[in-house]
């Protein structure tokens, strides 16, 4: 199987090098990442500006590449820059941070699924939740058993959203295909010199979460399956609206 690999940590994160190296074992893979961390750049693109592109040699088991651009920009290029390599299937990640409920909403990791469906390919978006760098061969180990568990379930264009628990509460119980769920924080901006802020902000506790999202089994020791869609129309409201 063909595998393209990314993140929006950047290529020298050691946990998409350990994915890299795991799944290179079994798979033709090919690495485009970030030159360095693009985290929360949700489905950002590079218009109007080059964007460098320059070949990894740090590993001889694969092709890897940095480029100056977004993580959207990763799985655009791989697509138009590499035709040649026809990925099977697209693997973001491991997050160095959770990618649970609405977050997914800034998270460079989901856009490269996104970005990947329209370019009709199969998107995994993995995160892991209190992330851990010693882990990071579990992590690798675990996108495995899920990709080999989900991809069968697959079409062409699919976006799936894995995020992984706490490990240092032991292994993971199960898989859970689930809702996202919501996340809610105290959001402001803190002035931290003249005409300076940066967003700071904790997580608030709340009851708008069905029991069985990501973001309550995630804490509950589960790993957690989404499918989520490209296509963000509400077509019941249109239903509604039509209806009236």
């Amino acid at each position: 199987m063909n595998v393209l690999i990314s993140n929006d940590d950047g290529i020298n994160s050691p946990s998409i090098r350990a994915l890299a190296d795991r799944m290179s074992k079994n798979h033709k893979v090919l690495m485009v990442a970030p030159a360095d961390n693009r985290s929360a750049t949700a489905h950002s693109l590079t218009i109007g500006k080059p964007i460098k592109v320059l070949k990894d040699d740090k590993t001889t088991k694969y092709e890897a590449y940095s480029i100056s651009g977004s993580p959207a920009d990763c799985a655009k290029i791989a697509s138009l820059m590499f035709s040649n390599f026809k990925a099977d299937v697209v693997l973001a990640g491991v997050n160095t941070e959770h990618n649970i409920g609405s977050d997914t909403l800034y998270s460079g990791t989901v856009a490269i699924c996104y970005e990947s469906a329209y370019c009709g390919r199969i998107g995994f978006a993995f995160s892991a939740y209190h992330y851990q760098e010693k882990y990071v061969e579990e992590y690798a180990r675990l996108t495995e058993e899920v990709l080999n568990k989900i991809y069968p379930l697959s079409k062409k264009g699919d976006i799936w959203n894995v995020n992984f628990p706490n490990l240092e509460k032991g292994e993971p119980k199960g898989i859970k295909i689930t809702a996202l769920g919501k996340h809610i924080y105290s959001d402001h901006y803190e002035k931290i010199g003249d005409n300076e802020y940066k967003l700071v902000g904790d997580l608030i506790d709340h009851n708008d979460n069905i029991d069985d999202c990501d973001v309550n089994l995630i804490k509950l020791g589960y790993i957690t399956v989404t499918p989520m869609l490209f296509n963000r129309t509400d077509y019941t409201r249109i239903k509604q609206i039509n209806k009236a």
